[in-house]
């Protein structure tokens, strides 16, 4: 509890700072000649309105007639495409509304949603879209639809990547709110729309506040003189947010997301956000669709008020922009790119004249910061240091699906009421090292739950890199462990326990690891307390039967000693367990999990002292790994897969096995979904053949393989074709019970060396916490690209087994289907930072030569390579370059003389989709008379060099087009391999 007093000295001091301040600006201003009294003036005068007036649709005085002069000046503010339009449509059963692109087809007799084919509109080969006429827009203005449905929605980035206004929504886009009309659920809206209709004003901006057709939601509009890049428009929209972060308390970051247009260009094939425009005359004569004042009363005269509002140029934009970025720094550089951060992160320095007196930090579930004697601007950094970019958002806008519901940016903190900012327990460290570096004074209150103490030792022996862990994460109070599959994870967490000897929750993501937990828990622990007890239903008091609690499901035996929990059954009917804020520690196994709701929700509600994750993989596949840093701490000590690879003194290979699987011609496109990509390998009988025969092999060699697919029925399938193959052969997927994969393990560690065994299963059930040390061998079925899922699946060989010398995992390159052609490039990148290395047999034989390879690393091996030719030179490269070209010629020229000769498999020039064919052409042609052959391929290429029949360069590097660092080159000599390759792209005549 804040004294009172010392609240009223610290508001007396900030007092005094202001006034000081505000006389020194005055000084600056008077000394530079600038007048700054009709700004206050202004101000004030936006003060002085009417109280709020219940009756707001009979305030406004309506036009007698709506003529073509206003609907044409209407559309001269309110200017978006013209060839294309929306319509507000409401369902006549439910009354749900929506709105729908135009279409001059609609409802024909060759309209599939009439026909009820099941093809959408944007499929359809009739669809037309409806050009917006004056008619429309008068319409729209008299609203004499009964059920609305002249509402016009207009899409405001023009054709040519321009726009004329630059709105900001404030109404309601989570899913399927259009059925409400847009409609806010909740007040926090108004807040906003104050809070953004402050900067505008004290930026020297008039903006045009509508309140929208529902009455629970708002718009604010900027006008421009003319067309402008909406790329400009939305640098100038960030650049003004940036701007009044300094000025206004901004306690949301959906600031970021209400700016329309909400993309710089529109997506291939797509329209971009339509905006409902206003002044719609249903809505208007109940008050609504019409534009406010500060005290939401919708002005008398609105049209009037519309044509006063000024419209901005191109230059005051440029000019505004520039001039902030002075005061906030370089804006131009964080805003280029899909991926790009924050546009905050450039000016996130604290400044101890933000703080008056000294900061108060409460540490309790998360971080709570006193903002009483905090400036805004301060106040606004410390809430952004809680907010990440979401590459959810940036991927759906680089391949042009729609964000209608997706937030640009994610927050993981909170305003609570009494003065307080919330954020993330994993932010400690940052926020101690930005106040020390401003010199900013801080006072800590520890509420977090110590927890009680307990008797525990730890009974185990530590390897030194699993002590050199202990010691990495104790030294803090939260934090991730990153370490390798096999690494020994619950061993080192066992040791956690005993070191802080504090009661402990276990918290797991998959059911399938309670009682690996439970067994490691009692092997490596001693734990000296008393068995606790339990009242039955009858009101019998017994012991319970271990120390060790359990809640999985309906069974709960948690003692608050030691406890294993399934996250999901911590919050049933939205309350928590009794037992979850009473522990001191708490540790989140796989905690890359940690991003998902279930999760995420219940760390947010922990007030443990001490907090920590382990994980093998702290990637995400959707790039969100950074909300596990903030709800669980940094990652503390690392043991990457490759240094588990270089420890176990076992060979950890990757065989590429080529498949000849081919799509039918003409459905093969870079955009192709990836349904119908698996759709072509899932059935198809030549490939499931191809790895049958392989892990016949396999076995005969005496190695012990498990073969994941992405399908249940291909596992099915893979294991009906492989029962009579190996002494044992299991199936593992979701159609098992739980006692089924429990029967199944059990039998699995019942067989003994001499008997041969086959596991197949679904990827994503043995993907995490899988323990059985005999496998050796793995076979990707399925095509998968994520790295964390590829060191996941490739971890279920890392455990050590006697005998066990390497380890393979078996990639099945569907090098013909593009989409499948690139994850086997982000594979190959995987399996070079896991420590894995390319062989060419079964075996595991490497030869020196075969290595992985990257973008800054290949050409001189490459080039040796090509020197040492003694017949033939095949080089496959999509993408090719003058300079490339160029180089190759001369570096091959002596070669061609001595009889090497020289092969180019290329795209034709049509098929670049950029640049000049022309330019194609003329280069095609140098190659031809350089004394190259070029064979030209309309579609897939592949990116690959065979010399010799003999060694192969594989992977996503054009080999004489632009190399990416990022990109991957595999070199292996197999003979297999190249006779592969070949056939594949020359068919059988080489």
């Amino acid at each position: 509890m804040r004294d009172p007093i010392e609240n009223i000295s610290k508001l007396q001091k900030q007092l005094n700072d202001l006034q000081l301040e505000n006389q020194i600006l005055k000084n600056i201003l008077n000394q530079a000649g600038v007048s700054y009294k009709q700004s206050i003036a202004r101000l004030k005068a936006a003060d002085e309105v009417e109280n709020y007036d219940p009756e707001q649709g009979k305030r406004i005085i309506h036009p007698d007639e709506i003529t073509d002069e206003m609907a044409n000046n209407f559309f001269a503010r309110f200017w978006g495409r013209q060839d294309v339009y929306a319509k507000r449509n409401e369902n006549k059963d439910t009354g749900k509304a929506g709105y729908y692109t135009q279409c001059s087809n609609f409802w024909t007799s060759a309209c599939h949603r009439k026909l009820k084919t099941g093809v959408s509109c944007k499929n359809c080969k009739y669809y037309e879209y409806k050009p917006l006429t004056k008619e429309d827009i008068l319409a729209h203005l008299r609203g004499n639809a009964y059920n609305a449905s002249d509402v016009i929605g207009v899409y405001p980035l023009l054709k040519n990547n321009t726009c004329r206004f630059l709105v900001f929504d404030f109404d309601n886009h989570e899913k399927n709110a259009e059925e409400n009309d847009f409609a806010n659920v909740d007040d926090a809206w108004i807040e906003e729309v104050e809070a953004m209709r402050n900067i505008c004003v004290l930026n020297g901006i008039d903006p045009l506040v509508e309140r929208s057709r529902s009455g629970r939601g708002a718009h604010i509009w900027i006008f421009f003189d003319k067309p402008i890049p909406a790329s400009l428009a939305r640098r100038f929209g960030t650049a003004l947010l940036d701007k009044g972060a300094e000025q206004v308390n901004l306690k949301s970051f959906k600031y970021y997301d209400r700016m329309l247009p909400a993309q710089d260009k529109l997506p291939e094939g797509g329209l971009g956000n339509l905006i409902a425009l206003p002044l719609q005359g249903k809505a208007l004569r109940s008050g609504n669709s019409a534009f406010v004042d500060s005290n939401w009363n919708a002005y008398r005269e609105q049209w009037e008020v519309l044509w006063s509002k000024p419209k901005l140029s191109q230059e005051f934009l440029e000019l505004k922009i520039k001039e902030w970025s002075l005061l906030l720094g370089d804006m131009e550089e964080s805003e280029q790119g899909e991926n790009r951060e924050k546009p905050w992160e450039r000016n996130r320095r604290f400044a101890s004249s933000d703080v008056a007196g000294k900061l108060s930090i409460t540490l309790s579930n998360g971080i709570y910061i006193d903002n009483t004697n905090v400036k805004v601007a301060l106040q606004n950094k410390i809430r952004r240091m809680a907010a990440i970019s979401n590459p959810v958002y940036f991927k759906n806008q680089a391949i042009g699906t729609s964000n209608y519901d997706t937030s640009r940016w994610i927050y993981l903190g909170a305003d609570h009421l009494g003065g307080y900012i919330e954020i993330p327990r994993g932010l400690y460290d940052s926020l101690i090292d930005n106040l020390e570096q401003a010199h900013i004074e801080y006072e800590i209150q520890d509420e977090r739950q110590v927890g009680r103490n307990i008797h525990v030792e730890f009974k185990g022996q530590l390897r030194e890199e699993q002590a050199l862990a202990l010691e990495g994460l104790t030294k803090f109070y939260n934090g991730i462990l990153h370490a390798a599959t096999a690494f020994g994870k619950t061993v080192v967490c066992s040791a956690i326990i005993a070191r802080k000897k504090v009661n402990t929750l276990i918290l797991l993501e998959s059911s399938s690891l309670v009682e690996q937990w439970q067994e490691s828990l009692e092997k490596f622990l001693e734990i000296d307390e008393e068995l606790p007890t339990y009242k039955t239903k009858t009101g019998r008091l017994k012991t319970r039967k271990n120390i060790i609690g359990r809640l999985q499901g309906a069974h709960d035996s948690m003692n608050g000693i030691i406890d294993i929990a399934m996250v999901g059954s911590l919050c049933k009917k939205g309350e928590y367990h009794d037992l979850l804020n009473q522990y001191g520690l708490v540790i989140c196994d796989e905690c890359h999990h940690a991003a998902s709701d279930t999760i995420s929700n219940v760390l947010k509600e922990v007030k443990a002292k001490y907090v920590y994750g382990v994980t093998a993989t702290p990637k995400r596949a959707d790039g969100l790994e950074k909300i596990n840093y903030m709800l669980i701490g940094p990652i503390r000590y690392s043991y990457t897969a490759k240094e588990m690879a270089a420890a176990q003194g076992v060979g950890h290979y990757v065989y590429p096995r080529f498949t000849r699987t081919v799509a039918p011609r003409g459905i093969i496109t870079d955009k192709m979904h990836p349904n119908a990509a698996y759709n072509i390998i899932h059935g198809n009988c030549i490939r499931d053949e191809q790895i049958i025969n392989d892990v016949k092999a396999c076995v005969l060699q005496g190695r012990t393989p498990v073969v994941l697919s992405k399908y249940k029925d291909h596992s099915e399938k893979l294991y009906s074709r492989l029962k009579k193959y190996a002494d044992h052969v299991f199936l593992m997927t979701g159609n098992n019970s739980k006692k089924e994969h429990k029967k199944i393990l059990e039998q699995l560690h019942e067989i003994s060396k001499e008997e041969t065994l086959i596991l197949v299963a679904t990827g994503s059930l043995i993907g995490e916490g899988f323990d059985y040390p005999r496998l050796d061998t793995l076979f990707m079925a399925m095509p998968v690209s994520a790295r964390n899922i590829v060191e996941q699946y490739a971890g279920r060989l890392n455990r050590d087994y006697e005998g066990k010398k390497e380890v393979i995992v078996y990639d099945y390159v569907d090098s013909h289907i593009p989409m499948f052609d690139i994850m086997y490039a982000k594979r190959l990148k995987a399996y070079k930072q896991i420590g894995y290395e390319v062989c060419t047999g079964i075996k595991g034989e490497k030869q020196t030569a075969n290595a992985i390879f990257g973008g800054d690393n290949y050409v001189e091996v490459f080039q040796r390579d090509l020197l040492e030719a003694d017949n033939n030179i095949i080089i496959s490269s999509p993408v090719i370059s003058g300079s490339k070209v160029y180089e190759l010629i001369r570096l091959l020229k002596d070669k061609q003389v001595n009889g090497v000769d020289v092969t180019i498999v290329t795209w034709e020039p049509d098929s670049y989709g950029f640049g000049d064919a022309g330019f194609w052409m003329q280069l095609h042609e140098e190659i031809r008379q350089a004394g190259f052959y070029i064979k030209t391929v309309e579609d897939s290429c592949e990116h690959f060099s065979i010399i010799d029949q003999n060694i192969v360069w594989y992977g996503n590097i054009n080999i004489l087009g632009n190399a990416k660092l990022e990109d991957s080159m595999m070199r292996l000599e197999s003979k297999e391999i190249a006779a592969e390759l070949m056939e594949i792209t020359f068919g059988e005549k080489i």
